[in-house]
């Protein structure tokens, strides 16, 4: 104890660690550590908090104030004592910090030893001690590296080996001396796909150079092909396979991440909005183009407005005289309304019309001008049908939306009040399946598509009068756009670090304007061409207009007839 508590006095001065926890193994005698602990806590005092665990699994130090410059000690008789379990969860997101395993008994065999390393390595613990006395009393520190190959490393002269990892963490540049780093190399547009014999994408561009950067290499992990049989990337299975520790991450950047405490992700590269792409309704019956320019609320109020003129005058000309019938009441408040005048009526304007002209001038003037100006723009432009823009559009509209299978799973745990309609229409499918009809846009469907993904497909129809799809404002929330990575990777800060970088000097956009064109070479996406000619609204558009000119002239000569066939039956009573 005398050594170790030599080791550490100095850190004490420079005020290094802000946080202590103490693990202490159940089959340890606790007088011995008791007197320790107490030493270390004196020596510590005005610089960090202690804990001691023993058997609590559910705290976790990642959530506790002190976020950086983390210390821990481990009591432990080897690497099957509980207390290791104990250990390395309550640690979960903080074991590439410092800490001590101290073994407790006197070394004979380094078999002991090589378990505890063993266990270091498995789970992330590089920047980890193990300390063992041997019977001869000489005290020992032992490591594991793990680039570019598993090392066992005599730790011993601890300052050289503190003043090589501070070098590292400084610059933020770990080498890893040409190790290859296992990962799926799927297609997965715009991120990851091959073109031209080479791989290529937005943020491949970038994990790339990370790893080019850190003296890395990649190393292609076989999955199984889709539902196609084609290699579109399937990330639940990916994911799965960072967990396994199978691979240190993931080239495959991703966005929807569930809370999982085997899983970490790398600094975001985006904030990235998950929405729904819909097709766009390009066709539209002519027969309502006069009843376009006003919404319905606005013909509800000018019918209201008629009739409420009408009965105005009405009861005007029943109380003051006057009366000329109810026709030419009816008649004269409608030219109100248009601002059209009729004959005669102006010659000898009672009070109330005076009144009406005024109050209804100005309405009528700016509601027929404004009525004029937009059926004439109608006709000159092409009039898109009312677009699908809520949920409840896509309801009514019974519109299916593709999802894939394992998206469905995140959608249903974030999102618990979906309507019950709405759910009905999700269809779940295999990820080619989805890559399949979202990227050759078949419009039969709605699709769940990232920000940057829809910038990407919607570079498709960019040259296109009338597009395919829309991206809508039915949202299911922001989410960040990184790399899984391996929970307690000992790269997370040199990942962070570079990507932040990426941040500042704009590659990511350049990568994301770039990709397409690569696409576009490998036959993933095409350019959508016009196959057909668009005329603007134009006479033969204004059916409705002549028919209604007909109907009216029908009913204006059966009126008419009826008008004779009443005058004759009247001349006959007469006679």
């Amino acid at each position: 104890m005398r050594y170790l508590t030599g080791l550490l006095t100095p850190f004490s001065r420079m005020n290094v660690f802000q946080e202590i926890v103490w693990f202490v193994s159940p089959k340890q005698r606790l007088e011995q550590v008791d007197e320790f602990i107490r030493h270390i806590d004196g020596i510590f005092e005005r610089s960090a908090t202690q804990m001691v665990v023993n058997n609590n699994t559910e705290i976790r130090m990642n959530r506790s104030p002190a976020r950086r410059n983390h210390m821990s000690f481990v009591f432990t008789t080897g690497a099957d004592d509980p207390i290791m379990e104990v250990y390395q969860k309550v640690l979960l997101g903080r074991h590439f910090y410092f800490s001590l395993m101290m073994y407790v008994y006197k070394v004979t065999d380094m078999a002991p030893i090589h378990e505890l390393l063993d266990f270091a390595y498995e789970q992330q613990f590089f920047n980890s001690f193990v300390y063992f006395e041997t019977e001869e009393g000489i005290n020992n520190l032992f490591g594991v590296g793990k680039f570019p190959s598993k090392q066992l490393e005599n730790r011993t002269d601890f300052m050289k080996f503190f003043a090589e990892a501070s070098k590292k963490v400084i610059s933020a540049r770990s080498d890893v001396e040409g190790f290859g780093f296992a990962t799926p190399l799927r297609e997965d547009v715009p991120h990851l796909f091959k073109s031209q014999g080479r791989y290529d994408g937005s943020t491949y561009r970038i994990i790339e150079t990370f790893v080019q950067f850190i003296n890395g290499s990649f190393k292609e992990l076989s999955m199984p092909r889709d539902a196609l049989g084609g290699e579109v990337i399937n990330m639940k299975q990916a994911l799965q396979l960072v967990r396994e520790r199978k691979m240190e991450f993931c080239a495959h950047a991703y966005a929807l991440f569930m809370p999982d405490d085997e899983l970490e992700k790398t600094y975001p590269l985006l904030v990235v909005p998950w929405c729904l792409m819909v097709p766009l309704y390009n066709s539209v019956s002519t027969y309502f183009y006069p009843l376009q320019p006003f919404a319905w609320s606005v013909w509800f109020f000018a019918l209201g407005a008629l009739l409420a003129l009408v009965l105005l005058e009405l009861m005007w000309l029943r109380m003051f005289g006057g009366w000329s019938g109810w026709s030419k009441v009816l008649l004269d408040s409608f030219c109100y309304i248009i601002n059209v005048p009729t004959e005669g009526q102006l010659h000898q304007p009672c009070l109330l019309r005076i009144i009406l002209l005024g109050v209804v001038f100005f309405h009528g003037f700016f509601l027929s001008a404004n009525y004029t100006s937009n059926l004439g723009s109608i006709l000159t432009v092409n009039l898109f049908h009312a677009q699908i823009n809520t949920m409840d559009d896509i309801v009514s509209a019974q519109l299916p939306v593709m999802i894939i299978d394992y998206e469905l799973e995140f959608l249903l745990n974030l999102n618990k009040e979906l309507p019950e309609e709405f759910l009905k229409l999700l269809r779940p499918v295999d990820a080619g399946i989805f890559a399949e009809h979202q990227t050759k846009f078949n419009s039969s469907f709605a699709y769940f598509v990232t920000e940057d993904h829809w910038q990407f497909l919607d570079q498709q129809q960019q040259h296109l009068k009338q597009r395919l799809f829309k991206w809508s404002g039915i949202c299911f929330g922001s989410y960040h756009l990184a790399f899984p990575l391996q929970m307690d990777s000992s790269l997370w800060r040199d990942i962070e670090y570079f990507t932040f970088r990426i941040h500042s000097s704009g590659l990511l956009n350049f990568y994301a304007r770039s990709s397409f064109g690569s696409a576009l070479h490998a036959g993933l996406v095409e350019r959508l061409q016009e196959n057909q000619e668009y005329t603007s609204a134009g006479m033969q558009h204004l059916a409705i207009a002549f028919i209604l000119l007909l109907v009216m002239s029908a009913l204006a000569g059966a009126l008419f007839l009826l008008e004779l066939f009443s005058r004759g039956k009247a001349n006959t009573r007469n006679y």
